[in-house]
């Protein structure tokens, strides 16, 4: 952790660093996330990006906003977004101070995705998600608005990553990859493929 408006344990910040690692496909530009961490008492809502100015192979830069349990549940978050910036090397200054919280447009059109994700979120079996699609940062706006649109203490339970390829067993209720890695075989994610209904 190279900036915080707070401070964390050792503890924290272990249990924050799986979820902000990644590693990238060519051309993929960002990756996004957001799951209840428990250590926290709070929602992390991430931002991911490769960083190939660093000195070290595979470097990214994260940039995470931690949400009080009493902000995820009262709040509309669909601003946040806005407040995910990439760093840049040598000039952290701007993260060491807590963030205002943004208003969101009320007239924001209704992302392309959010029908397949509010369906697929009602599925009664409680299997991770994968969801199929050509590009996957298009499901970012989709995502918060499906937290806008989940009730207040249900939020947490929402969990999600967006990223180029799903991994099995992740610990995300939800994955919106354009491919998987490995195969699915006997694992327990249900895997939904919405570009063979929009070919047809």
């Amino acid at each position: 952790m190279i900036a915080a408006s707070r401070s964390l344990s050792p503890q924290q910040q272990r249990d924050l660093l799986p979820h902000l690692d990644a590693s990238f496909e060519t051309g993929e530009a960002q990756q996004l996330l957001g799951i209840q961490i428990p250590s926290l008492d709070g929602y992390l809502l991430a931002r991911i990006w490769p960083a190939p100015e660093r000195p070290r192979l595979g470097a990214v830069w994260a940039h995470a906003l931690l949400l009080s349990a009493e902000q995820l549940a009262r709040q509309r978050v669909a601003g946040l977004l806005d407040l995910l910036r990439r760093p840049r090397d040598g000039d952290f200054q701007a993260y060491s101070s807590a963030l205002p919280w943004p208003s969101a447009s009320e007239d924001a059109p209704r992302p392309p995705l959010l029908r397949i994700l509010a369906w697929a979120m009602q599925s009664p079996q409680q299997s991770p998600l994968i969801i199929l699609w050509d590009k996957p940062d298009e499901a970012e706006f989709a995502l918060i608005t499906l937290l806008d649109a989940t009730r207040g203490g249900q939020r947490r339970a929402l969990s999600f990553r967006v990223r180029q390829r799903a991994r099995l067993s992740s610990p995300y209720r939800l994955q919106i990859a354009a491919s998987i890695a490995g195969s699915v075989g006997d694992s327990p994610e249900l895997v939904i493929d919405p570009r063979e209904a929009r070919e047809e």
